[in-house]
């Protein structure tokens, strides 16, 4: 991958980009520029082309799919036949993660939206296009495609017929089969699953782990610089930024990071091209960096406040208690954007957790012992009190949970075991010297060994998954201050 930035001369404020994707009968195929096979499609939000093809003359009623299926699009209504097109013949979608949730399925299909299989009703999405209509988008034109090539025993007779929800009157509800087969639907699909998710239990998809589409421009162009996500511009609205304009009505005078940030909510091209140039991955990688350099940042400014005291750190007094909250705080976020991101944060998100525990392992021992100031502590302050790591694992014996490790218990095996070497200098230097430590030891190491014994060949990668792990009894090793 070229760097993210050298692809910036990409980028361009265009019109509408093309709807129709493959060969539908009766039309030769539309010829594209090499560079629309790539890794970015249109977005959920706007279609300008089934505006335009709403306009003109009806596309002809048999599409095929890229399944290989020929579909009659002839009973949708003349608006409704070019996205049908859009979705049966588009190249560029594909499913990131798919789910089991208490009432059906989800498929979340990568930066457009999030498609609903339930037990009854049709598909739902929580794209804009279906929102807006509650008809079929292209992404439950698409995936209803790709569905009946897993689960049909063969190719049915040509003209299968579609409705406007996407479904087909010719066919049994498809949620069955799918259901029966997901794992192997996606296994030979190569999409990631995840079993037993959770999710809430939703059929308009509003809520979940899904961006809306300024979200998704704030993730983009944050990730050119040092702010968060959740921290660039917000001096710009969601619901400013989302209204519709026309480019010269998105340009804020003497601001370019807002003018862009306009810009690409409402201009499809735009949109299109900065994804290019910031791809997913890179995006991912980009933004676990930040959160370990962050929280190096907050320990090397808690190792200075230890050692010489408050007036040679900036802001409050950084007692062990205000490092414990950020430092929740972070792997919070960690967490947060590991699903957010899947499956590219599984490579990035994993080194921003063990780096963390490396660093926190090394201040096992009583932080204020050999400071350089007087420092007033509680009357009732213990050294333990003043231990920073024991702070953080707080009493896993009792209360069940880990800190970090019930993160890196979620993530796909093998995990630590490709990290290896730095899991074991982690053990080295915990010390056991009660209970918890101990209990906390014992998971850590029976993550190893979990990992170590994973068979992990070719198929689906699952996450969120808690995997059962016999525990190893403690080393009793003890570490030198």
């Amino acid at each position: 991958m070229s760097a993210p930035t050298k692809q910036l001369g990409k980028l361009s404020i265009g019109g509408s980009m093309p709807t129709t994707r493959g060969q539908v009968q009766g039309e030769p195929a539309a010829t594209r520029p090499e560079d629309d096979l790539e890794d970015s499609s249109s977005d959920d939000e706007v279609s300008n082309s089934e505006e335009e093809d709403a306009g003109g003359s009806s596309p002809p009623p048999l599409v095929d799919g890229n399944s290989g299926i020929t579909y009659n699009i002839g009973p949708l209504p003349r608006e409704l036949r070019s996205r049908a097109i859009a979705g049966l013949t588009g190249l560029k979608f594909r499913v990131d993660v798919c789910r089991t949730t208490r009432s059906g399925l989800e498929f979340q299909v990568a930066d457009h939206g999030k498609v609903f299989l339930g037990q009854q009703g049709p598909m739902t999405c929580n794209c804009l296009d279906f929102r807006q209509s509650r008809d079929a988008c292209r992404h439950i034109f698409w995936l209803t495609d790709q569905l009946h090539r897993c689960v049909l025993p063969g190719a049915p007779a040509p003209g299968l017929p579609l409705l406007r929800t996407g479904a087909c009157p010719d066919l049994p509800p498809i949620y069955n089969p799918v259901s029966d087969n997901i794992e192997e639907i996606a296994k030979a699909r190569e999409w990631l699953f995840i079993p037993d998710a959770g999710s809430t239990d939703s059929s308009d998809q509003e809520s979940g782990p899904t961006m809306s589409r300024p979200e998704k421009v704030r993730d983009l162009l944050s990730a050119f610089t040092s702010a968060m996500p959740d921290e660039f511009r917000t001096d710009q609205a969601a619901e400013t930024i989302s209204q519709p304009r026309t480019p010269e009505g998105c340009v804020v005078q003497r601001d370019f990071e807002a003018t862009m940030l306009r810009l690409a909510v409402q201009d499809e091209a735009l949109y299109n091209s900065l994804r290019k140039a910031m791809p997913s991955p890179a995006r991912a990688k980009i933004f676990f960096e930040k959160i370990e350099a962050r929280y190096k940042k907050l320990l090397s400014n808690f190792d200075e406040y230890r050692k010489n005291g408050p007036m040679q750190v900036e802001g409050a007094a950084l007692e062990i208690g205000v490092v414990i909250n950020e430092l929740h705080g972070y792997v919070a976020q960690i967490k947060e954007n590991i699903e957010l991101r899947a499956p590219h944060s599984f490579t990035t998100a994993p080194d921003a957790l063990i780096t963390l525990l490396r660093d926190i392992s090394k201040l096992n021992y009583d932080a204020f012992e050999d400071n350089n100031w007087d420092r007033d502590a509680p009357p009732t302050e213990t050294e333990d009190d003043r231990n920073l790591f024991l702070r953080l694992i707080g009493k896993p014996d009792i209360t069940g949970q880990y800190f970090i490790l019930d993160v890196l218990d979620d993530l796909p095996p093998c995990t630590l075991k490709d990290r290896e070497d730095q899991i074991k200098e982690i053990m080295s230097n915990i010390r056991v010297s009660n209970m918890s430590s101990k209990a906390y030891l014992q998971k850590l190491q029976s993550l190893l060994h979990r990992d170590r014994a994973a068979g992990m060949g070719p198929g689906t990668t699952t996450y969120g998954q808690k995997r059962p792990a016999a525990g190893t009894p403690g080393s009793g090793r003890k570490r030198t201050k």
